[in-house]
């Protein structure tokens, strides 16, 4: 179908022609054209009136005759729109907001430019700057959200410990983080897998990029792939219409941590394989690639090699994922590190330090959580503490007795049993006298006790710290 210009009309129906001048000549909007040379073919009444001219007086003459710091001299220059810019007219003293637009051709010749007025009235102009503003400092606590979450927290600061075999590992940790290659965190539960992914990706030169964390153990194996590769629109019922960028796009030009690399689904150890050749992501429902650049480093409590001769980890990407391999070492091996430890979590904590008598239970006992479960021991023990000291008393009492066995108590097993019971038993009467302000027979009546038992198993427990307050509260 051909199509119709102005010239066309002006050919065959000169009426037609002049209805349009005359229509956008009296349009309640503003608007000029400018030839290419910046200047003046057309004005109507309105835009005329923001310049108290007639818009006679215009035609022939160069835009920045009126307007000296007109945007259509760049318009022409560049050859694109300049869109919502708000300008002040000195003649009215009045603000308006334009639109600039090249004009072109039908053979794609730049031949002039044009600027529409979009709003003129001060309270509108007001109201959208407002909300421009307002717009503006949404958009930049979002930017700020979406940088915090795709930064890594941790540095090797963040990594506690001067035992020998801590700083040989930090030593290694930051030779493999001045290389681009993949690596795979190993160790126990509790001893800082995640610490250690967060010190490399900081002391890389990747550290300006993206750092995108996934636990693999927690996303449901069916959600597994669109999470970390994406989908395409219309992909599955419940998908975005517009589709969705997966976790490793999000990772480009930074560092993509998998945790728990071992409960990776077979199906995702076949894409994640084929994304680490090709360095491009397939989405869901989608077969064209999206270049992606990271570093992947992956992490695992499991013997990947048991896995891959089970058959439930790929031998091809556990060889990809393993260039090189960084073993953070038990608690246990490095008991050295406890005070320093224990120092940099009570540091947040106002002042709260423990006995030497609990320093020396910890450095008894085997922490099979690793430094997981001294931050819970020691979380455990500030809520049951009077005052600013932590001792054995604020202990759990599985972990006193098992620091017992494993320091050498040779203790009857009768006799260890009995030690268990009574540290528990003289914790739960602790937690339920301060729950009740140390009213002694307030205590006993929650206890289901009397209160004269009550005062025999704190006699017999050692429960004296608090007798002058319980006197007093016995007239509460």
């Amino acid at each position: 179908m051909k199509e119709i210009t102005v010239f066309d009309l002006d050919k065959s129906s000169p009426d037609i022609c002049s209805m349009l001048n005359i229509a956008i000549m009296n349009l309640p909007t503003g608007l000029f054209i400018c030839d290419k040379n910046g200047i003046v073919v057309f004005i109507n009444k309105a835009y005329a009136n923001y310049l108290s001219i007639e818009p006679t007086e215009a035609i022939g003459r160069h835009i920045t005759d009126f307007i000296p710091d007109s945007r259509i001299p760049h318009v022409l220059q560049n050859g694109r729109p300049d869109i919502g810019a708000i300008r002040f007219i000195p003649k009215t003293s009045s603000r308006i907001l334009t639109n600039r637009y090249p004009l072109y051709n039908a053979q794609g010749t730049l031949i002039g430019a044009m600027s529409m007025v979009v709003l003129d009235k001060p309270e509108q102009l007001h109201i959208l700057q407002r909300q421009i503003e307002s717009l503006g400092s949404k958009v930049n606590s979002y930017a700020r959200r979406i940088k915090a979450a795709l930064e890594a927290r941790y540095t090797l600061d963040s990594i506690v410990g001067a035992s020998e075999v801590m700083l040989a590992f930090k030593q290694l940790l930051l030779r493999f983080a001045r290389t681009d290659g993949s690596v795979l965190i190993t160790g126990q539960t509790g001893t800082g897998k995640e610490l250690a992914a967060g010190a490399i990706h900081n002391a890389s030169r990747r550290s300006d990029g993206p750092y995108v964390s996934i636990n693999c153990a927690a996303i449901p194996h069916d959600l597994f792939e669109s999470e970390l590769f994406g989908y395409a629109p219309g992909s599955f019922s419940g998908a975005r219409k517009e589709g969705k960028a997966g976790q490793i796009e999000l990772a480009d030009q930074g560092t993509l941590f998998l945790d728990e690399v071992g409960d990776l689904p077979l199906g995702a150890q076949v894409k994640l394989l084929r994304v680490i050749e090709e360095r491009a992501v397939r989405r869901v429902g989608e077969s064209t690639p999206h270049p992606v650049n990271f570093r992947l480093v992956t992490a695992t409590n499991r013997d990947l090699g048991k896995m891959v001769a089970n058959g439930s980890f790929r031998e091809d990407l556990f060889y990809r994922i393993n260039s090189m391999t960084l073993a953070l070492p038990p608690l246990r091996d490095r008991l050295e590190d406890i005070p320093a430890l224990v120092e940099h979590t009570l540091g947040r904590q106002g002042g709260v330090r423990c006995s030497a008598e609990v320093l020396a239970i910890f450095q008894r006992y085997s922490w099979p959580g690793n430094v997981r479960e001294l931050k819970n021991v020691l979380s455990y023990a500030m809520s049951l503490a009077e005052g600013n000291t932590i001792t054995p008393d604020d202990l759990p009492p599985a972990l006193v007795m098992g620091a017992a066995l494993q320091g050498g108590d040779k203790s009857a097993p009768a006799e260890r049993l009995e030690v268990i019971r009574e540290s528990s038993e003289r914790n739960a009467i602790l937690v339920a006298l301060r729950e009740n302000r140390w009213n002694v027979t307030r205590t006993a009546r929650t206890l289901g006790i009397s209160r004269a038992n009550m005062y025999e198993k704190m006699r017999k427990l050692g429960i004296r710290r608090h007798a002058e307050r319980d006197a007093e509260g016995e007239h509460e």
